[in-house]
């Protein structure tokens, strides 16, 4: 069957993903639904064993591209969506497992809403080995515990102060991304936050409460790249300085929703701050404990209640340099943010 006679194309875009991508695979190649999809891999130039994976796993079942450059992720996800010859597009991260009965759900989402733009929903968050990670340690965004549905505009406010969505959780109508110009190179880490809220400016959006996806987060993932500097969290805070400028006329109290925004990224820069101060990287841990206290001056109650980490801050603050030799210690990334 040819991919224009089939209503689904599920791309997989792929970068030295050999670790995870069979597992990846196998739970996609294992969805049951009623017609037959298409699947499509767009890879970036992989320098290791993610193609030879891929065709031992999915022989002639899977559309196999090879960028002829290097395009990064926006760049090829934009690939993927310009690939697509479907109505509708999954993007899926190669290091996520859609659990059953994931398209058929999302499927049947569009069919009930025949001018949906995207659905999107809630997931489980797996480490390398793809053991369940707890919510006090990785926060996942809970819009609560029914399906819902949001006409063109209204889920902005859920955009304006979190990121909710995983990219794995979402079923996009290619006319809805092509209607928004796909997605913003500008972006490295927030590309996939802007790209949701121009859709939602303009197109409805579902809510699927039932998790269906295992997100993983691991030390060698995109999102992890982030974590040596701070341009992730710079970026979220550029994002929601042009929510707040563009949308705020529709925003449903729109100064709560911003000091919910702000609340939460100071959370995020305290915890890169300790990150960095662990890591040795004095500059680092100054720069984002001053921008945490900018956002947010209360974090410094949160400071306050726990003794070791008033000390550590205390000490930074004071003598920067000594502090980072001081507490230098490899342990594992605090940050936590939910973004």
């Amino acid at each position: 069957m040819t991919p224009t006679s089939v209503p689904l194309t599920i791309a997989l875009p792929t970068y030295n993903g050999a670790r995870h991508l069979a597992e990846t695979l196998r739970s996609i190649l294992d969805q049951s639904v009623a017609d037959p999809f298409d699947l499509l891999v767009s890879d970036d130039r992989s320098e290791d064993e993610t193609l030879t994976i891929i065709r031992q796993l999915a022989g002639d079942r899977a559309r196999i591209l090879i960028n002829p450059e290097r395009l990064g992720l926006a760049g090829n996800w934009n690939r993927c969506a310009s690939l697509a010859t479907t109505p509708l597009l999954a993007i899926i991260h190669q290091d996520d497992r859609l659990l059953p009965g994931h398209l058929a759900a999302h499927l049947a989402a569009f069919a009930q809403h025949p001018r949906l733009g995207m659905t999107c929903g809630a997931f489980q968050v797996i480490d390398a080995a793809g053991s369940p990670i707890s919510p006090s340690v990785i926060e996942r965004p809970d819009l609560g515990p029914t399906d819902r549905f949001f006409p063109p505009g209204s889920f902005v406010a859920e955009l304006a102060a979190r990121n909710p969505v995983r990219c794995s959780t979402v079923m996009l109508r290619v006319e809805a991304l092509n209607d928004v110009g796909g997605f913003d190179p500008a972006y490295r880490y927030a590309v996939d936050w802007d790209c949701w809220l121009r859709i939602a400016r303009c197109w409805s959006v579902a809510w699927l409460a039932t998790p269906s996806v295992a997100v993983r987060w691991h030390a060698e993932s995109e999102t992890h790249r982030f974590h040596r500097g701070s341009s992730d969290l710079d970026e979220v805070a550029q994002l929601l300085d042009q929510i707040h400028s563009h949308d705020a006329a529709v925003l449903p109290h729109p100064r709560n929703l911003r000091r919910s925004a702000n609340r939460s990224l100071s959370a995020a820069y305290l915890n890169r701050s300790l990150d960095a101060l662990h890591a040795g990287n004095a500059p680092l841990a100054s720069s984002c404990l001053r921008r945490s206290l900018s956002l947010h001056r209360p974090i410094l109650f949160r400071i306050l209640r726990d003794p070791r980490l008033a000390f550590q801050m205390a000490t930074l603050a004071i003598a920067p340099h000594w502090a980072s030799r001081q507490f230098q210690r490899p342990d594992k990334p605090t940050d936590s943010a939910g973004f």
